[in-house]
């Protein structure tokens, strides 16, 4: 019961990166019991049929913060009483925030930087 009077308490902010904080554990362990029971070749086919949807999931993520980028600052705004001038900075970080994630999306997990530098200095 004190427990969940703690998390009453905490802000939104705080009760968010706790809940994640969580996920991420729960992911986790997930992760760690499913190698003990699975064969690690099993594992590499099961993450390569996943390939697309993981992929599909990660572009949704990307539109739905492109398209809740305004609302979301607005709340933070009106909640920690940010003055217009921080919130018209904040406002305009929408498009720099979605480019680079979309450069660590294309360049990262798609590989295309690393096949780029394993074509460069191939023999």
């Amino acid at each position: 019961m004190k427990l969940a009077a703690y998390f009453c308490r905490l802000s939104p902010f705080w009760f968010g990166m706790a809940v994640l904080t969580m996920l991420v554990i729960l992911v986790g362990i997930g992760v760690a019991t499913w190698q003990l029971f699975e064969n690690p070749k099993v594992i590499q086919g099961h993450l390569e049929a996943a390939k697309p949807y993981l992929f599909g999931w990660r572009i949704f993520l990307l539109g739905a913060l492109i398209t809740l980028w305004p609302h979301l600052m607005a709340w933070f705004g009106q909640h920690f009483n940010w003055n217009s001038e921080k919130l018209n900075f904040v406002l305009s970080w929408r498009w720099r925030a979605a480019l680079w994630l979309l450069v660590v999306e294309v360049g990262l997990i798609q590989g295309v930087i690393g096949t780029f530098l394993r074509y460069l200095f191939q023999d």
